[in-house]
């Protein structure tokens, strides 16, 4: 009883630090890609990837040696898995890339595929030994990989509960890894000591291990300050803070501090430039401005430059991380921050949107002064839903302002695609959109006609009336910068580019825009190859290549590669599910990652609950292939069922999202595709093991084929659907592929039901 319990809490612990290994280094390696969400279409194939070749060759070794390689493989990997985070933290140097750079695709692939090898390989190792190790100790032999595939995810899920809910809010990311590697190298210890027993040379080792990581625990905070500094070169780092929402990281050059989230730059102390022009420009739009609200980076100097206008009443500024203000109090001059303290400023630590569809005030300026749709969570502030919430919070003749990177002189194809994206979202909402050509582009947008100027003269008498005291935005750099010929040149250059159709929350154009644009910098042909990405281009590819497979389907004889297709469309489709309803959760309610936890939990709670069952039933063969393909079939009736489902939440009035039945709806999605994702593993490996008594081997090519599809489906959702045919077609696209999968299993398994009836007898 004693053993069982040891080694069925070893298997949890694959989940387990699995999880937390991975979401640890996600956060590192959304550093090094600046907060882009391309890092999880990077880190999750690398991931994946390793993994699968792991889970093949752990299939392969000797069954005499697994109890004891499965010990030293546990204790191994807890200081792996600590060396992988140095790695990716001194990984931009070691390549070349400097401070606030950002990374190419391939230096992100090249840094994510080195750094994550060791462990993965590791990982996915231990979960096909785990399975050789039960089978040879439980009659039910061949149920064992479904049954570690379900304590697998049941570890997954507590260690992903445990992380968002604790330890990320006590512990930094090395203090968390050191504390993964002390909890494995215990599991590992007592494996060894029930297995085998230690010999003298064994215990030294093993202790002397125990000793450094007890060592390095306790210097942690010392430790991680030190290797934080390895990723700014050039810049003395001042304090690095992790939150539930992001990094932060707080750097020094010279008299200068500078914000960083996620890697991604958000402000720079004192930069009287950005903060006057962020300002001033959209103040002066309006001919006498009471109420503001400043959507981000108050902190710094754009709060105190809007207190500068005399007619100002009041100022809501509303920001999400409250470690933004606290680490501005701390690390910036009394002045910087001292607006903060005035009467007519009212601080609101919430998300931007979430507050504009709460709030009953209306405004005369709305200033949206948060970085560009570099990621989908900033993209949500671009797209015409969000003009329309802002729109109904504008007093009459209200402005909304919000910039873009530009060029003064001369817009590339790329560029003037994206600032189009912009301009005709806007356009949707607002009547009168002014745009100006400096070294940003300025977007200005009025519900009212006649509400905004485009003449420099009027901006400079207002600034003069009102006496504001500025520094760059002058009267004569307006007058230049705004001429009615530079503005006219710019203009025709931004209606000139590609028409990427409207920026939505379900379907984000102007994110897409912005990966092209960032693409760009690094290869010309880039937004060549991304602009074939149509949604009529992905339907044609998609629609071919289940047609393809279905007739490839029809010459095949052999019922393991049609098992093996259905578990890789299974593992496709279930981490497809797991990003589309993430990302229609930060949608739908704008803040995830105080929820990411508890749907990632959820999801693998489903899955290991899944798995369990079908560990389980059903009895016999034929019996196991008619489930398979009846789970196959309701998976894809699942992902249609999530169409009406998302587009009725998303036409919900914001306060009615805040309902409890609504707000856990996607919740309760999550734990549901997780069921049914988990259920396909125990199936299959009966029906091939059936044919192949090979346990390691079986399973190891199963979880594979699993955590390849998985390796697809990040990629395809994350690059190409989600970007150019959105949410709803996007789930269209894997109920597809799923009827693809359920013909291709279907073929002649009618024959092969009627071979199983005859020598097993009736079901």
């Amino acid at each position: 009883m004693r053993a069982s319990f040891t080694l069925g809490v070893a298997f949890g612990l694959l989940g387990f630090a699995a999880t937390i290994g991975q979401i640890v280094a996600l956060r590192e390696l959304l550093t090094v890609a600046s907060g882009s969400e391309l890092a999880v279409a990077v880190v999750f194939p690398a991931w994946l990837l390793w993994t699968a070749v792991g889970t093949v060759v752990g299939g392969r070794v000797p069954a005499p040696r697994r109890p004891d390689l499965f010990a030293w493989l546990q204790i191994a990997s807890g200081p792996i898995l600590v060396g992988s985070l140095f790695l990716i933290r001194g990984a931009r140097s070691l390549i070349g890339i400097d401070a606030g750079e950002l990374a190419s695709v391939s230096q992100l692939l090249g840094i994510a595929f080195a750094t994550l090898a060791p462990f993965c390989l590791i990982s996915g190792s231990l979960f096909t030994l785990a399975c050789s190790i039960l089978a040879s100790r439980t009659p039910a032999w061949n149920r064992s990989p479904g049954l570690v595939y379900g304590v697998e995810g049941l570890g997954a899920g507590v260690g992903g509960l445990l992380f968002s809910l604790a330890l990320i809010h006590w512990f930094n990311a090395l203090e968390i890894a050191l504390g993964v590697a002390v909890t494995l190298w215990l599991s590992g210890f007592l494996l060894l000591r029930q297995e085998q027993g230690l010999g003298r040379v064994r215990s030294t080792l093993v202790l002397a291990l125990l000793a450094v990581l007890v060592v390095a625990l306790a210097g942690a905070k010392r430790f991680d300050r030190a290797t934080r500094q390895w990723q700014w070169p050039g810049f003395a780092l001042i304090e690095s803070r992790e939150t539930i929402y992001g990094h932060i990281v707080v750097v020094a050059r010279g008299s200068e501090r500078s914000f960083f989230e996620n890697g991604l730059w958000n402000f720079t102390v004192p930069d009287l430039l950005s903060a006057e022009e962020s300002v001033h420009y959209a103040l002066l739009q309006h001919s006498r401005p009471g109420r503001v609200l400043l959507l981000g980076a108050g902190v710094s100097g754009s709060l105190a430059q809007v207190l500068e206008h005399p007619s100002i009443r009041q100022v809501d500024y509303v920001e999400l991380d409250p470690a933004i203000i606290e680490l501005g109090k701390i690390h910036l001059s009394a002045e910087a921050t001292a607006a903060l303290e005035d009467s007519r400023v009212r601080v609101h630590l919430r998300d931007g949107r979430r507050y504009l569809s709460e709030t009953a005030t209306l405004y005369d300026v709305i200033l949206l002064n948060l970085p560009e749709p570099f990621t989908a969570q900033l993209n949500r502030f671009y797209t015409r839903e969000f003009f329309q919430l802002a729109a109904s919070r504008l007093d009459e003749g209200g402005i909304l302002s919000f910039s873009a990177s530009a060029a003064e002189a001369v817009l590339g194809p790329t560029q003037a695609a994206y600032l189009k994206d912009l301009h005709d979202t806007a356009a949707s909402v607002f009547r009168e959109i002014v745009l100006f050509p400096t070294h940003t582009a300025r977007f200005f947008c009025a519900t009212a006609a006649g509400a905004l100027t485009t003449d420099p003269d009027v901006l400079v008498q207002r600034l003069r009336q009102r006496n504001v005291r500025t520094l760059y935005v002058q009267d004569h750099y307006m007058v230049w910068d705004l001429s009615a010929e530079r503005q006219r040149s710019f203009m025709a250059m931004v209606e000139g580019g590609e028409d990427e159709g409207v920026n939505t929350d379900l379907n984000p154009t102007a994110y897409f825009s912005n990966l092209r644009l960032w693409g760009f910098q690094y290869s010309p042909d880039s937004p060549r190859l991304l602009g074939a990405l149509k949604a009529r281009n992905v339907w044609i590819v998609l629609g071919a290549a289940c047609l393809l497979g279905v007739a490839a389907g029809l010459r095949w004889n052999s019922l393991r590669v049609r098992v093996l297709n259905s578990v890789a469309v299974f593992g496709l489709t279930g981490i497809s599910l797991e990003i589309l309803l993430v990302f229609s959760f930060q949608v739908l309610f704008g803040y995830v990652y105080a929820k990411l936890g508890l749907l990632i939990t959820l999801y693998m709670v489903g899955l290991a609950v899944g798995s369990l069952t079908m560990s389980r039933y059903p009895k016999d063969e034929a019996s196991v292939l008619r489930t398979l393909l009846v789970v196959q079939a309701l998976l894809g009736l699942f992902c249609l069922t999530l169409i009406p489902l998302v587009t009725y939440l998303h036409g919900r009035p914001e306060e009615s999202l805040q309902h409890l039945f609504h707000r856990e709806t996607l919740s309760l999605m999550s734990l549901a595709a997780g069921f049914l994702g988990g259920t396909h593993f125990p199936l299959a490996n009966r029906l091939l093991l059936a044919q192949q008594e090979q346990v390691g081997r079986t399973a190891g090519a199963l979880y594979a084929f699993d955590l390849l599809g998985s390796t697809l489906g990040s990629l395809l959702v994350g690059l190409v659907l989600i970007p150019v045919v959105g949410v709803l077609q996007s789930l269209a696209a894997l109920a597809l592929i799923n009827v693809a999968a359920v013909l291709i299993l279907a073929i002649r398994s009618r024959e092969r039901q009627a071979v199983l009836v005859e020598t097993q007898g009736p079901s």
